[in-house]
């Protein structure tokens, strides 16, 4: 004998895993936005400092926002006085370091 399942239960299964993906497609695509990242220049100090970066390593300044970007230039591990010029792209801000203008990711930049 089969096991028999209501409609019912077959649909709501359904939606539960319809769900789930949904949720797991954002987890994937998400820019930040869904943990409290999104940054504004506005609300933020005068200037930044470079943070989370590996002594050895340094900050690229990106043409466009995101990291598949041209690098433009780049701040040292210990870098300092990098004004936030806005506008904002989820994690990355247009930014401005002794005259290089571009694009950088705002989790590398801190108070």
């Amino acid at each position: 004998m089969e096991d028999f399942k209501p409609a019912a239960t077959i649909t709501f299964n359904r939606l539960i895993y319809a769900m789930i993906a949904v949720v797991f497609l954002m987890i994937l695509t998400d820019n930040g936005h869904a943990q409290g990242f999104k940054f504004d220049c506005a609300h933020g100090p005068d200037t930044y400092r470079v943070r989370n970066v590996a002594d050895w390593d340094v900050l690229n300044i990106r043409l466009q926002p995101g990291a598949a970007s041209r690098v433009v230039g780049r701040i040292d591990a210990h870098g300092s006085g990098v004004h936030c010029l806005g506008p904002c792209s989820g994690n990355w801000c247009r930014v401005s370091w002794r005259g290089i203008v571009g694009w950088t990711n705002m989790k590398f930049l801190g108070e």
